[in-house]
Formats: structure tokens, C-alpha cells, sequence
């Protein structure tokens, strides 16, 4: 291990889905700027695919230098991944918030997150909440973002009643998880059971009365009409589309889609995040780091280290990461934040991220609790619950079950 990189000409091979390429592009340009010597190649591929893929990609005779990862899975006891505790600590991450580095924190066993060795760092984090349309909310008497639960269920109404679509979702490739889990933890009145099943604590269970609640509730918003009706063939790249071009009240989604909706959406679309039950209770949200891990058989683990070093320390780096992902960056507590345009729809998805902060509400996904959980188990569930194709009861206990048998493995 060393933080030098040397003055010989070396290639960093960088494998991350398909929307960061534009990104990591960017940051590869300013590191090389920074290490004439390097020439940064970065590789996309479909999210759902990278995710399925990345225990064959990163296993075999030619492996990338860095990998964006959604979970550890196996990786971590299959010996897959570096131990990144000596880059910390030569690089001073350990003088940073250490929150940050939760949940890319892998124990001995390479199953309970939170706790352990660190396997991953990224430029910044993803954070979910609700965008609106404000002409449409406008017409629908929505002045203000609802602040309750029941409010925002009264504005879906209030829009299908004005022959609006209520909610633009993309239901093909995971967008119905996030509405889903919101409803979880209001229903719950807490985060910590579906974040202890996130980090994989032992004897975490999903399958519980505020999971069959939520699935219900979403269910419902189907029967009722709020969703289109071809969400089940809508994915991230139509729904953001759709959405900007007038069609949806609503979009649940994350602060990525930010820089995108920002320009194509004129001024008229808005962001908050997604509404407690009750007036004054705390905020929650999914939120984790663009998770990017060295695989073991990288050749240039010294050089990925730096990288990765670089797009969280780096002014312009961060500056880059909100510009083109809408993303607040990870890094040093004192490092100086990014400039965003006061009022513009990137700026509100950075106040809510700091507001979240304040009521300690950032929990994980889902969808990374396991390798498989966002690509076998709640992209296909959750498409058959607002189909009408299975009961609440049975969506929730077959996500618990495919959790259980992915542990087994």
C-alpha cells in the first residue's frame, strides 16, 4: 500500500452503470490533469446488469481498478474486495465523519454492514425524496409541499379527480421500492428495523405489520389510479422524461435525476422529501454513497486509491459531483461545499439533505440489503403488488424469504 502513484504510465480501468459515465469522465479528466502519468478509462454498463454481473466481472484474469457496487453480497468473504483501512488511515479518512463510511463497513464474516473493515467509498450521496410539477400542483390548490402522510394522499386524489396523473413512477426497474420503503418507516415509526435488516444484523425481519401496511398502501394507489397504467413497463430513463414533459404531479425518485429535471423542467418542477405521518415527525429518506470498491485483482490498487481520494477531497471534483449527478459530496467535514444556484432545483435537493442530517433520517435502501434484493426480489414483487397479483401479506413475507435464502448461499 502507498500513496504514491509514481511517474510511469499507467491505466486506471473504471466499471460504474451507465447514468455516471458523464461523471467519472469528468473527475478521470481532472485526475489526469493532476497525474499527467495516468489515463483514466471508465466503462458504463446497465445498473441492473453491473449489479447481477459484479462477482463474475470482478473474479476473473481482467478486472477493473475500480467498480461501483449497489451491495457487498458475498464479495467480501469470497476475498473479492481490498481492505481500503490503510488507504484510510494514509489519507486521513479516519479523521473524517465517520457516518459516511457506515455502510460500506463489512465484518470478519463478510455479512453484517455497519461494523468491520471498509470496503468502499464514492464522490457523494444519492438521496430520495418526492419531485413535483408546480403548474399541475397549482391546479390542484398545492401551493406548498404536503406535510403530512394523509395530505399528500389528498393531493393524489386531488389530481385524479382533475384528470391529472397523480404519480409518474418508474415500476420496470425499482421505482416503486422507494415510495414503498418511505411508507415502511412512517408506518413503522422507525428506521431501525429496516436498517438493521439493510446491514444484515442477525435475526433481521422485514416481514412485519408496517411492511404489510406500506404494500398496501401502494397497492391501493394502483387500484385508486394514481400510477400509470403502464408503470410496470416504465424505466429510469422514460419516467424522468415523462415526468418533465408534464406527465405526473408527482415523481418519486433521487437527487441524480436533479441535474437533468432542472434543465429540462424550466423553473416548474420542485423537491421535498417525502412527508412524515404526522406534523413534526422526523424525516426519513433513502440515502447511501456511490459506492466504489477496488476489486483484489486490481493491478493498479495504489492509483484507485488516489482516485478515490481525489473525488472526495478535490474542490472541482466536488463540484463536478453535484453539477452533473445533483449529488452533495462525501469528504471532510470542513471541505468547502459546492456552489449550487440559489433556488434551483439542485440547491433544494442539497437543503433536504442537510435537513435530513439534522433528524438523523438517512437510511439505506432496500434494494442493497442483499446482491440479488433489488434485481430478483423487489423490482419483480413490487411489479406483481400493484398489478393486483399478490396480496401484501404474501409481497412482504417473499421479500423476507428471498433475504433468508440469499443468506444462506
Amino acid at each position: 500500500m502507498s500513496t504514491s502513484i509514481g511517474d510511469a504510465p499507467v491505466t486506471l480501468e473504471v466499471l460504474v452503470s451507465t447514468p455516471d459515465v458523464a461523471l467519472y469522465e469528468e473527475l478521470g479528466e481532472a485526475f489526469q490533469d493532476k497525474h499527467p502519468n495516468v489515463t483514466v478509462q471508465v466503462t458504463g454498463e446497465d445498473f441492473n446488469s453491473l449489479t447481477t454481473n459484479v462477482p463474475r466481472l470482478i473474479s476473473g484474469t481482467e478486472v477493473p481498478d475500480l467498480v461501483r457496487l449497489a451491495s457487498f453480497g458475498n464479495l467480501v468473504e469470497d476475498r473479492l474486495l481490498t481492505n481500503l483501512d490503510p488507504y484510510a488511515e494514509a489519507y486521513g479518512w479516519t479523521e473524517w465523519p465517520q457516518s459516511q463510511f457506515a455502510s460500506t463497513r463489512v465484518d470478519d464474516d463478510g455479512r453484517q454492514r455497519g461494523t468491520g473493515h471498509l470496503y468502499g467509498a464514492g464522490p457523494g450521496f444519492g438521496l430520495t425524496g418526492m419531485y413535483y410539477n408546480k403548474s399541475l400542483a397549482a391546479q390542484i390548490g398545492m401551493t406548498e409541499p404536503p406535510a403530512t402522510l394523509d395530505a399528500f394522499e389528498e393531493s393524489l386524489e386531488k389530481a385524479k379527480d382533475a384528470g391529472l396523473l397523480p404519480l409518474m413512477v418508474n415500476g420496470k426497474d425499482g421505482g416503486l421500492a422507494y415510495p414503498l420503503q418511505n411508507l415502511q418507516m412512517n408506518y413503522a415509526g422507525s428506521t431501525q428495523v429496516v436498517q438493521d435488516w439493510n446491514y444484515n444484523k442477525p435475526g433481521a425481519n422485514i416481514d412485519t405489520p408496517a411492511l404489510v401496511d406500506a404494500a398496501t398502501t401502494l397497492q391501493s394507489w394502483s387500484e385508486e389510479g394514481y400510477l400509470p397504467a403502464d408503470v410496470n413497463s416504465i424505466d429510469q430513463t422514460q419516467a424522468p422524461a415523462r415526468f418533465a414533459e408534464g406527465e405526473g404531479v408527482f415523481f418519486p425518485s433521487g437527487n441524480w435525476q436533479a441535474p437533468t429535471l432542472q434543465e429540462a423542467g424550466g423553473g416548474e418542477i420542485g423537491f421535498f422529501l417525502f412527508p412524515p405521518e404526522e406534523t413534526g415527525d422526523p424525516f426519513t429518506a433513502m440515502t447511501a454513497p456511490g459506492v466504489l470498491a477496488i476489486p483484489t485483482k486490481s493491478s493498479q490498487s495504489d492509483v484507485a486509491a488516489a482516485f478515490l481520494d481525489f473525488i472526495q477531497t478535490d474542490t472541482g471534483a466536488r463540484q463536478s459531483t453535484l453539477d452533473l449527478l445533483g449529488l452533495p459530496p462525501a469528504g471532510p467535514s470542513d471541505a468547502s461545499l459546492p456552489d449550487s444556484e440559489p433556488g434551483s432545483l439542485v440547491s433544494g435537493t442539497v437543503e433536504s439533505f442537510q435537513l435530513l442530517l439534522e433528524s438523523d433520517g438517512l437510511v439505506d435502501f432496500m434494494s442493497n440489503s442483499t446482491a440479488s434484493m433489488h434485481a430478483n426480489t423487489l423490482i419483480p414483487q413490487t411489479q406483481l403488488l400493484v398489478a393486483g397479483k399478490t396480496s401484501p401479506a404474501e409481497f412482504s413475507a417473499a421479500v423476507q424469504k428471498d433475504y433468508e435464502d440469499e443468506a444462506e448461499k
